[in-house]
């Protein structure tokens, strides 16, 4: 016989955020970022380099031609030793360095497997493109610079590794901390690429994220203000939202007296988002905030009481991009204290949940099933008045059948919510199940051989 011996409240689940590092896809290639794709960056600024009248030079020493004028073709991976050496070469001219960087960056932009280790098998290449980032002759030299690191980090951890060692990082907060107060006065795209390549690095190593945090603490409150400075492009506030998302990522969870500045701008956005984008991560950053602990929950209930029944509402999204964040969101918000729950019961979660987990639902399935299922469990551990309204919404059958039907994933979450029920209720919502007690029998008994 099966024993249900203790009430569990899972305080987390897994479930990735494909939001992750991101490549800037090259303007002779096909720009197809998934949904965290951030609005292209203007092509003003990567207009083809027009570098005088004189006809194409030949290198004498490479055999590479640096063009004076026309367009600017990728450099080929066999290149890459000869252009990083003409950036280092202080005789070489300013504008052909800047060719130079920008074939590298052009190589580095494709969409399918870009050149990244052959480029860091260079010695000091990295330290290379920092010190172009740095050289304020050229406007133009420096965003192609910021491009290539950027899409650098966006590579495997290794690759986003050397990186943060590289000394980018303290360059680019400059460039975003240079905003403060007078943003019309920096070069938009720079910025622009400043705060892409910070997102990128502090994406998946929470090293990296601390390092950032604690070793430019004025740069987070910075992000926060650019995002309130409507005279910047939306590409720029739509990367500014999704880089301090990522800031809020990892565990442990960086420091609340930092991250909790946030909180206007996020709850705002979600409010009343400014676009989808926008809207998609910060509900990320939301559902990252809240995740584990109580009195994180506690600040954005208590702070801001409008925003509960706005999550609920996106749960109606036609968009999985919205509407995955924002169920992660309320599903932390339901492994909080018993009151958490109940705000959220009353705010009238259930009835969107079973939409969701109806057999056969265009929004539900994969990943949207399984959250449903895990939320549905946190609410069954809470007390018997909590048990009664899953009842009483259908969820049982629900279960069973997911439990009978689902992906393992699935299978395990269900399976947790009536265990939960079947230690807390009374002996009537036991009861409750008597009539599926054959069917989970056999799922049981299947699983086991």
């Amino acid at each position: 016989c099966y024993s249900f011996c203790t009430l569990l409240k899972q305080k987390t689940i897994e479930m990735s955020n494909p939001e992750q590092g991101k490549p800037v896809i090259s303007e002779d290639g096909v720009t197809d970022l998934g949904e965290a794709t951030p609005e292209e960056v203007d092509q003003n600024v990567i207009d083809e380099a027009v570098c005088g009248s004189q006809p194409a030079v030949e290198n004498e020493a490479s055999g590479i031609v640096i063009p004076e004028s026309g367009p600017v073709r990728s450099a080929d991976v066999d290149e890459f030793d000869t252009l990083v050496s003409l950036l280092r070469d202080p005789d070489v001219p300013l504008h052909k360095k800047t060719v130079s960087i920008k074939r590298i960056r052009m190589s580095l932009s494709r969409e399918d497997n870009p050149p990244i280790k052959e480029l860091l098998n260079i010695d000091g290449c990295l330290e290379t493109l920092v010190e172009c980032l740095q050289d304020s002759r050229d406007s133009t030299k420096q965003f192609e610079s910021a491009w290539a690191i950027t899409n650098i980090a966006s590579g495997t951890s290794e690759d986003t590794n050397a990186v943060a060692n590289s000394g980018a990082v303290k360059v680019f907060s400059k460039f975003i901390l240079d905003t403060k107060g007078n943003p019309e006065s920096c070069n938009e795209d720079i910025v622009e690429q400043a705060v892409w390549a910070i997102g990128n690095i502090v994406s998946n190593i929470v090293r990296h994220r601390n390092m950032v945090l604690e070793g430019e603490p004025e740069l987070f409150p910075t992000l926060i203000d650019m995002c309130s400075y409507r005279r910047l492009k939306t590409s720029v506030r739509n990367n500014t939202t999704w880089t301090i998302s990522n800031l809020l990522r990892g565990k442990p969870v960086p420091p609340r007296e930092v991250v909790i500045a946030a909180l206007p701008l996020l709850v705002g956005n979600v409010m009343t988002p400014p676009n989808d984008d926008i809207l998609m991560d910060s509900l990320w950053a939301l559902s990252y905030y809240t995740d584990r602990e109580d009195s994180r929950i506690s600040d954005v209930l208590d702070g801001y009481p409008d925003v509960l029944p706005k999550l609920c509402e996106h749960l109606n999204s036609g968009s999985k991009g919205i509407l995955t964040p924002a169920l992660r969101t309320v599903g932390n918000i339901v492994t909080g204290t018993t009151d958490h729950t109940k705000q959220v019961l009353r705010a009238g979660v259930l009835p969107l949940i079973y939409d969701l987990m109806v057999p056969g639902s265009i929004r539900g399935g994969g990943n949207i099933l399984k959250e449903c299922c895990w939320l549905v469990s946190n609410i069954t551990a809470e007390s018997r008045d909590e048990i009664q309204q899953v009842i009483d919404g259908g969820f049982l059958e629900l279960l069973v059948h997911h439990v009978k039907n689902g992906r393992p994933q699935d299978r395990k979450e269900a399976i947790w919510a009536l265990f939960n029920l079947a230690t807390g209720g009374t002996n009537e919502q036991i009861a409750a199940l008597l009539p599926f007690v054959k069917e989970l029998m056999e799922v049981f008994g299947n699983i086991q051989h």
